[in-house]
């Protein structure tokens, strides 16, 4: 018997050695190649490749091309499966490499199409032929690396070889990530279930702001809840936008003398993040370029950057481009009535191919509105207009032309250009510029319609065309020397412009901030970014102590009401009073919502609209929200916020003892980076990173914070990164990344900066020759051939 036991542990050894063998193996031999010459035939002249001591790539070339070729092979050696699940999602190809379970995905995005949109423009001949040289020079580097690199160990997993990358794989990106900025559809579907569920004064203290949402008339069923399903399952694995900050001050405001730009987009924390930090510089007389980026992979131009004149950041806006329409289809379904006459339906089919089963073959339908939604969801007939669709949404140009405008004018124009997705470009320049424009196409509805609904196809309820580029509510220069967006409602926005906005908490934290000091650097910006105190929290925990004071306590809610009471509102991972602050206000939101069942509650838990809710009935006391409706006394504000602070003290108990003091914040508010491979043991050992304290909180301008309320405190979303330019010396700026610049387990790129992010710390942005030379780590020459 021992010797049998003594064998299968030696069996066990040695296949556990081999498979660990072989997981590092395949990790190592796909680290990017550092130091050296590489003959890359595709280029017309020599490129340099330098790797400062953070992993960020500077190259330069003698022209754009070769710059992008070899952007292109760099970002590919580095981000190669990112950029494949990227184009996959958007292009809805997941069920060939995934089967059966990636084909409601496919399935959603084919009929949506992202990708076809921009193939009839490109063959029509609609798309900027000089950026389409640039965008294929870029593709000609990612596919060399794919053609000559070794693969990345997470295609070897998936067993998946990839085809060469185009153009249409960077509009394919670029269309997931409209998609997943729009926070519509998670808003608009929900909300058209529950207001038929509830009393109209009960459903109105749900919204953001309920005189624009009251009048909501369905034409539909709940039934869109296949839409929302499919919305939340997609974002909760990837990149969504959950937020952001961004502003930037002008010399006047400047201890330097010139603009200062911060920006830190939230999106869902993952592994490996969504930016890819490079430097790219053309040595070319005759049209020079620079610029310092945060690429997304697969999309050749930064989508923020700066260089010596002028630099940009960007937050989401939530303004309303989608709507669906609801059309009375005719004639066996052949045709479709709008304006009083029958139109043809557009009809064709789309071949998805499903790894292990016969392909799928999708039909598409169309009308004037969008693609019919009938294959997704189970109401028929709806329609979906957005205005990514639109024939003038030139997203990528756009972007192209930000990346190379030489002056504030050029710069604008070039916002103009994309109609999706939306968002809020924060701008600042040497010329002592700053801005914050809007970038996105808004629609101008029909009076007495609200896009927050399902309108009618009929052609009664049509746009009646979009809001001009000039009267949206931009802020340029204003005489503050102050320009801010924290996804709230622009106070430039007239009554017409609508959105779902963000909590105002954010946005009044960086506005009192910023106006109570006269002059900035940029070590008063990373404290800021950094900051961890939500200004609104002071009245809602007033109201929580005056609620409790008079309560009758346990020996340990008695040590946790003295610590409630005595909180300094800073959400720190040391914080004691943080954890019962946040899991109270967590219990009173769930209780309060008692209304509702508990599917719809976690869906409208995910909303922003979900923290207007609270503070609004904190703040009335009478609120009918506040009466639990299982039982036949009628609960008053003081008993509900009592119960959820007993709740609070007793899971706190349970999950962390009865010492008080072990109840850190960071022991509850943890983050995982997580790959999309590591959603189940064990890969989750060897993809994900995590999970770890830290701290931040929900709406504090360091908004590291849970997403719906399914995890509890766990932490999903958050500063994608800190940037901080002070135009005086944009050679030498300031950066971090939650982890680092490779997707390589292996590469001392890896998660290099995660400590540093943690604590808020940050790195050189180098853009200066001299500093780089200092920080100069790997020197990679990429030549046409080599040299006999």
């Amino acid at each position: 018997m021992n010797k049998y036991i003594k064998i299968t542990t030696a069996l066990i050894l040695i296949v556990s050695s081999l498979f660990i063998g072989g997981i590092y193996f395949l990790y190592q031999r796909a680290v990017p190649y550092g130091s050296g010459t590489l003959e890359m035939p595709i280029l017309d002249q020599k490129v340099s490749v330098t790797r400062d001591v953070e992993g960020i790539p500077h190259i330069v070339a003698k022209s754009r091309k070769d710059v992008y070729r070899a952007l292109g092979y760099v970002v590919a050696s580095e981000r190669l499966f990112q950029m494949e699940l990227l184009r996959r999602l958007g292009s809805g190809t997941l069920s060939e490499v995934i089967g059966q379970k990636g084909l409601e995905i496919d399935k959603t995005f084919r009929t949506i199409g992202v990708r076809r949109v921009f193939k009839e423009k490109l063959d029509r001949g609609l798309i900027n032929k000089d950026m389409l040289v640039e965008v294929s020079a870029f593709f000609e580097g990612v596919n060399f690396f794919v053609k000559n690199g070794p693969m990345p160990i997470e295609f070897v997993v998936a067993n998946i070889t990839p085809r060469e990358f185009d153009v249409l794989d960077s509009y394919s990106i670029i269309g997931y990530f409209s998609y997943a900025f729009a926070a519509f559809i998670r808003h608009d579907l929900l909300m058209e279930q529950l207001k038929d569920k509830l009393p109209k004064e009960l459903f109105q203290d749900l919204q953001i702001d309920p005189s624009l949402n009251s009048t909501m008339t369905a034409k539909a069923s709940g039934d869109l809840q296949t839409i929302f399903n499919g919305f939340r399952d997609i974002s909760s694995i990837f990149y969504g936008l959950e937020g952001s900050n961004a502003w930037a001050v002008n010399s006047k405001r400047s201890k330097s003398g010139a603009p200062i730009l911060a920006s830190d987009p939230h999106v869902t924390l993952s592994s490996p993040g969504i930016w890819f930090e490079a430097h790219l510089k053309v040595d070319d007389e005759s049209d020079p370029f620079e610029t310092y980026g945060h690429f997304i992979p697969g999309i050749p131009f930064a989508a923020m950057a700066h260089n010596e004149k002028r630099g940009w950041g960007i937050t989401i806006s939530y303004l309303d481009d989608m709507d669906f329409f609801k059309e009375e289809i005719v004639e066996q379904g052949n045709q479709y009535l709008f304006k009083g006459k029958k139109v043809d339906v557009r009809r064709f089919s789309e071949e998805i191919k499903v790894k292990g089963e016969d392909d799928y073959h999708l039909p598409i339908r169309m009308t004037e509105h969008g693609p019919l939604l009938d294959e997704i969801i189970e109401t028929k007939s709806i329609a979906l207009k957005w205005s990514f669709h639109h024939i003038l949404n030139r997203p990528l140009e756009s972007f192209w032309k930000m990346n190379k405008a030489k002056s504030f004018e050029e710069f604008k124009q070039a916002t103009s250009l994309a109609a999706s997705p939306g968002l809020n470009i924060i701008y600042a320049d040497s010329d002592d510029n700053i801005a914050r424009l809007n970038l996105g196409l808004y629609p101008k509805r029909a009076r007495g319609t609200n896009g927050m609904s399902v309108l009618s196809g009929a052609g009664d309820e049509e746009y009646v065309g979009y809001m001009p580029f000039e009267k949206m509510p931009h802020s340029i220069n204003p005489s503050s020397g102050i320009v801010i967006s924290a996804n709230n409602r622009p106070l430039e926005a007239s009554s017409e412009f609508t959105g779902l906005w963000q909590p105002r908490d954010r946005f009044i934290t960086l506005y009192s901030k910023l106006h109570s000091k006269d002059k900035w650097d940029s070590e008063a910006f990373m404290e800021l970014q950094n900051n961890i105190k939500n200004s609104e929290n002071q009245w809602m925990l007033e109201i929580l102590v005056k609620n409790l004071e008079s309560s009758t306590f346990t020996k340990l809610e008695a040590q946790a009401f003295s610590e409630l009471k005595s909180w300094d509102g800073l959400s720190h991972a040391t914080s004691v009073g943080a954890s019962i602050y946040h899991e109270t206000l967590f219990n009173i939101t769930m209780n309060s919502l008692d209304e509702l069942d508990q599917e719809d509650r976690l869906d409208y838990c995910a909303l922003s609209a979900r923290w207007f809710y609270l503070q609004r009935i904190l703040r009335d006391s009478e609120n009918k929200w506040w009466d639990n409706i299982s039982t036949s006394e009628v609960e008053s504000q003081k008993e509900i916020i009592f119960k959820s602070f007993q709740q609070s003290i007793s899971k706190l108990s349970d999950q962390l003892g009865k010492n008080i003091k072990k109840w850190k914040w960071g022991a509850i508010h943890q983050v995982e980076f997580r790959h999309a491979f590591g959603r189940s043991w064990p890969l989750d050992l060897i993809f994900n990173i995590g999970p770890t304290p830290i701290s931040g909180a929900y709406n504090e301008v360091n908004n590291l914070r849970m997403v719906g309320c399914k995890d509890g405190h766990a932490v999903k979303a958050g500063p994608s990164t800190r940037r901080i330019i002070d135009f005086a010396n944009p050679g030498k700026s300031y950066g971090i990344l939650p982890l680092g610049n490779s997707a390589h387990r292996f590469s001392p790129f890896y998660d290099n900066q995660l400590e540093r992010y943690k604590v808020g710390k940050y790195r050189l942005q180098i853009m200066d020759d001299e500093l780089l030379k200092e920080n100069t780590l790997l020197k990679l020459d990429l030549v046409p051939r080599y040299e006999q």
